[in-house]
């Protein structure tokens, strides 16, 4: 070998970082620094050294498994030999109990040096509450959000730490596979003893809310579960927000489910279906899917479809996808409710799977005289009514519907009636022979008789609770439920109620402008002057860009004599401030369920709403609320 060839040999091992090239030894990492242990969502320094580095270019930071480490978790992600990056902690308890984390040199990608952390609960005791919305951002398109928070229980209401999914199926879906993480925030309560709060949620996912941080209105309807709109102008929705009394996969157990969103187009989806979690968290059943009116009905789940193990904030993903969609994550709120939303970065979605009971025999008799709500903000409808059966195959009743926004088609108010078929497992159907305007078809999926659909850790009385989820499989797109009727009569709703709802105008022509309100207070007969918010970010429903915390709802509802159950008022929305927005009257129909449960649509023509109108125990007659917390399940 010349000595000019010697030297081009030295040169290109001097570049691929392997020799020391003038200096003794091998290009080699060194973790000087990092923590055995960190609780969770806390951070931790790190440090590592590289010696023998012709680049002197420091390290790049990695952490794994991927599912419990989020994009954010180094700051910075590369650091030079020798500096400090801060490690934070998964907001959850990964399966397995630790992270891996590694630095490895930016000169030679093969060289590294690796710590494990061992993770920890938080020292600090808290409720956590699942919560989940589908809705519309300001931009237009349809999303999904579905998270797990933890709540201190020390009174402050302080915001320990969570994660969660948002999807949109267009621009932004959280990284995946490990969503994104709830560092901080708060929950603060309005003054005026409703129930009524402001929920900040701080994330590491820039993209979402403003600038990472997401704003909700909750009205609470007892100390574990509220109902829940985001309320910070980059999108408005609608959901719930419930007290996680297990954070544990479920196993040997069968569900119903159903969920709906918008697919790659931007079309309204819904699915409905009944699937068994076997002793190996393997999932067999049966789906319906309607995607822009063109349903499908009867589907096995394919083979290899399992439910993964779920972290310590029961947040998990379904392997092999569910209903045609091939990234689902589910979050457990208990033993019998699961939420579920769909992350691929094409499509959208977002829904709920509810028990079974320990041994699914379900019959025609299973489903008996009942009130429903169905429809779809996507989907530009609702729906709303009561029907009796014959026990047997018939059911006959009263509903409203509303699909002014969708075309032409004015509200309906009429007789419904058809036939209905109820599997053992759960797994059935509505066929309208007495159509609702187009509402023809319902596939309906029923749950555990002692299951309440609407709050699902609140117990009712025998006969109250059961029923059954609805996915509507015709033209129309849309989910919703239906519950047994008990009690008919206004005058036992006597108690203070937290209600809600979502709903669409056809202000752009198109129906592409949605509003949503939640709110509580006194109910005798109708409400009077119940406190609340209004999200009405595109001014919608007022005409005015709005996010306001001074909305008013006054309404005094008139019984049908002719069908017990259904009353009709004029929702009278304004603000207490009179600056807000103008003053707005709806057109509203309701169904009484029982005296603690109201279904109730709007029913004009230019827009419409559905939603629910429940028993308020969390304060009384005007009484400071009191905290948002069991005096149970505190987690730690």
């Amino acid at each position: 070998m010349n000595r000019k060839t010697l030297w081009i040999v030295l040169l290109s091992v001097c570049a691929l970082g392997v020799a020391g090239c003038g200096s003794s030894g091998h290009l080699a990492v060194t973790m000087t620094t990092a923590p055995t242990t960190l609780a969770v969502n806390t951070g931790g320094n790190v440090v590592a050294t590289v010696v023998h580095d012709p680049n002197a270019a420091g390290v790049t930071w990695n952490c794994t498994p991927a599912v419990a480490c989020g994009l954010f978790s180094f700051a910075p992600d590369s650091t030079s030999s020798g500096s400090t990056a801060v490690f934070t902690a998964p907001p959850a308890i990964p399966v397995g109990g630790q992270v891996t984390i590694t630095a490895t040199s930016i000169t030679n990608t093969a060289r590294s040096a690796s710590a494990t952390i061992t993770i920890t609960a938080s020292s600090t005791a808290t409720d956590n509450f699942v919560f989940y919305a589908s809705g519309e951002e300001a931009a237009g398109a349809t999303y999904s959000v579905a998270g797990v928070v933890a709540i201190s229980t020390d009174g402050n209401n302080t915001i320990i730490g969570g994660e969660q999914d948002y999807n949109d199926g267009v621009v932004t879906t959280s990284p995946q596979p490990s969503g994104d993480f709830i560092t901080s925030g708060s929950l603060v309560f309005a003054d005026d003893g409703s129930g009524n709060a402001i929920l900040t949620l701080v994330t590491d996912n820039p993209n979402v809310g403003v600038s990472g941080t997401e704003t909700f209105a909750l009205s609470y309807a007892n100390a574990n579960h509220a109902l829940i709109v985001q309320f910070d102008g980059s999108a408005t929705s609608f959901g719930s927000f419930d007290l996680q009394t297990s954070a544990a996969t479920p196993v040997s157990a069968s569900f119903s489910f159903t969920d709906t969103g918008a697919d790659s187009t931007g079309a309204p989806v819904a699915d409905g279906g009944v699937f068994t979690l076997d002793s190996a968290s393997n999932i067999t059943g049966f789906f319906d899917s309607n995607d822009a009116g063109a349903p499908v009905l009867d589907t096995p789940i394919p083979s290899g479809v399992s439910a993964g193990p779920a972290d310590s904030l029961g947040r998990g993903n379904v392997i092999g996808g569910l209903a045609g969609a091939v990234s689902i994550n589910y979050y457990v709120v208990g033993p019998e409710v699961l939420r579920t939303i769909n992350v691929d970065t094409t499509d959208t979605a977002v829904g709920s799977a509810y028990g079974q009971g320990a041994t699914p025999a379900f019959s025609a008799e299973s489903i008996g005289t009942s009130v429903f709500s169905v429809g779809s903000s996507l989907g530009l409808y609702a729906a709303a009514g009561q029907f009796t059966t014959d026990g047997s195959a018939n059911f006959t009743g009263v509903a409203d519907e509303n699909e002014s926004v969708l075309d032409t088609d004015p509200p309906v108010t009429g007789p419904i009636g058809g036939t209905y078929v109820m599997a053992s497992d759960g797994y059935g159907a509505m066929n309208f022979t007495t159509a609702l305007n187009s509402v023809t078809t319902f596939g309906i999926y029923a749950v555990d008789p002692t299951l309440n659909l609407l709050d699902p850790n609140n117990p009712l009385p025998a006969g109250e609770a059961g029923g059954a989820l609805i996915a509507e499989m015709d033209s129309l797109v849309g989910i919703g439920a239906l519950i047994p009727q008990t009690d008919a009569a206004l005058g036992d709703v006597t108690s203070p109620v937290t209600f809600g709802a979502q709903g669409r105008t056809n202000t752009d022509g198109v129906g592409n402008d949605e509003f949503d309100f939640v709110g509580a207070g006194p109910f005798s007969g109708g409400l009077d002057n119940a406190t609340g918010v209004l999200s009405d970010p595109v001014g919608a429903l007022t005409g005015t860009a709005v996010e306001s915390t001074n909305a008013v709802f006054n309404a005094s509802f008139a019984a049908d004599g002719s069908n017990p159950g259904r009353s009709t008022t004029t929702l009278v929305v304004s603000a207490s401030n009179g600056t807000d927005f103008g003053t707005v009257d709806l057109a509203v129909t309701a169904y009484q369920a029982n005296a603690g449960q109201l279904f109730w649509i709007e029913t004009d023509d230019t827009s419409f709403f559905n939603g629910s109108i429940q028993a308020n125990t969390l304060v009384d007659d005007g009484a400071k609320p009191a905290k948002p917390r069991p005096n149970a399940q505190k987690k730690r």
